[in-house]
This record gives structure tokens, sequence and C-alpha cells, in this order.
């Protein structure tokens, strides 16, 4: 897998999203269920103030309801490496906080060292060919004191190790073995282009022994189907989110 095949994948799978006139508003839950209703919860918890760098931004929801509840946002730069993504932000972000950039996990630049209190990274880090190296790069664009508000598929999650226990690929973002999208189309990349899976302790391992943070915050959220009601998803993820929720976690420069 290279860049430009990557790039070639998510051009023609957000191709739409540059004539998109509306970004979905993504309510404020006590409970999240969802991993932007977790963002607009979890993130403003821990943040202070200052400058964020949302990287693999989206359509900008989680931007447009973060702008709209957080008047200590002095900058929010929104970095995508889809052009028609980038577009449609362009399109449908209209504030004066707001900058939009073409920006690659993987290759922040050096200019970007030290610039921001805060970086968001929701459903990216699984996308990248090298998360180690791309969050070494990140790590250094945070100020002292600085976080990332990670989010990514949970791969010990107890929906995951029943697909294992039943001899089941558990895909994270597909169907049937990772080749059917959930729109029952064949998938263009294996499970939709996740490359890697990662649990709690991994991820954090990863982060502080290879990248250079200093310090994780696990965060738990139900997510998927709510067999049990929200509340009770909702105690369990909490206490235990290794095996509960999906991933979330804050990670300190």
């Amino acid at each position: 897998m290279d860049q430009a095949r990557l790039l070639e994948h998510y051009t023609t799978k957000y191709s739409n999203e540059s004539g998109v006139s509306r970004i979905e508003d993504i309510r404020l839950a006590k409970i999240p269920l969802s991993r932007f209703e977790a963002a607009v919860k979890f993130f403003p918890e821990y943040f202070r103030g200052g400058d964020i760098l949302e990287m693999g931004a989206g359509n900008g929801n989680i931007a447009r309801a973060l702008l709209a509840r957080d008047a200590r946002i002095r900058t929010y730069t929104l970095g995508d490496i889809s052009p028609p993504r980038l577009e449609g932000l362009r399109r449908n972000l209209m504030d004066d906080r707001v900058l939009i950039s073409l920006l690659d996990a993987e290759n922040v630049p050096d200019s970007q060292a030290g610039k921001y209190d805060a970086v968001i990274m929701v459903a990216l880090i699984e996308h990248l060919i090298d998360p180690m190296g791309a969050m070494t790069r990140i790590r250094k664009a945070l100020k002292p004191g600085g976080f990332v508000y990670l989010d990514t598929p949970n791969i010990a999650r107890y929906t995951q190790r029943l697909k294992l226990l039943a001899g089941k690929f558990p895909s994270t973002a597909s169907r049937n073995e990772g080749l059917t999208t959930y729109y029952g189309k064949p998938a263009d990349l294996h499970d939709q282009g996740h490359l890697h899976y990662f649990t709690y302790r991994s991820l954090s391992l990863m982060l502080t022994e290879r990248c250079n943070f200093s310090k994780i915050v696990k965060l738990g959220y139900p997510g998927g189907k709510i067999v049990l009601g929200k509340h009770i998803h909702g105690l369990l993820a909490t206490v235990w989110p290794e095996l509960f929720s999906e991933l979330a976690i804050v990670a300190y420069a």
C-alpha cells in the first residue's frame, strides 16, 4: 500500500462531498453513542483554550459542533488529504477562526512544530501507513502541555472477540470478512482501508514508549448495538473500556 493508492481511494470515496451544502448536527449527549458524540462530549472537558488542529477532518461535523459551543477556541485548523472534502469544508464552515489546509497526518511539516494546544484525530490512525511515525510528528506539533484526542475502533471490544471466537475476521469498517461495505457494495480496499488495529494497551504503549507522549487518559463510551440500554452500556464502557468501549484516549505531550 502506498500513499498514492490511498489518495485515489479517498478522493473517489468522498467525491460527492465537495457539493454538500449542509453538515449534520451532533447532539451533546450525557452518554455518547457514536464517535462524533464522544468527541463533542469529551474533548471540551480537557481543552483549556487556544489553537486546535483536526487531522482527517471529514465533513467538518466535529469542528462545527465545537466551534458553536466553545468560545475558548482561538483558531481551528482542519486538515485532510481528500480534495473533495477540503472543498466541502470551505463551502460549509464560515467561521473566522477556521483555517482549511491540505495536510497529510503522515507528513506534518516542520513548520507546524509547537503550534497547537490540541490535536483531534477521529477515525484516522487506523488508516495510516505508518502510525508510529505519524504520531511522533504530530507530537512535535503540540505546544508544551498540549494533547491529542484520538478515537479509533477497539479490536479487543467484546463484539470483536465474539467474531474471532466464531472464526470470523473482526472487520471494523465493513462486512463479509472485510470485503463488502455496509451499503452492500464491494470494498475498494480491504476493510475500507483500515490498515492497523489497536487495543487500549497497544496504542497507549506505542504513544508513550515510541512517540514521546507523557501520559494517557482512557475514555469510554458505548457504541454499536445497545442491547441492554444505554445506561448499562454506558456504565460498562466507563468501568471497563478495554472490553466494552470503542477506543478513545487523550494523550498528553
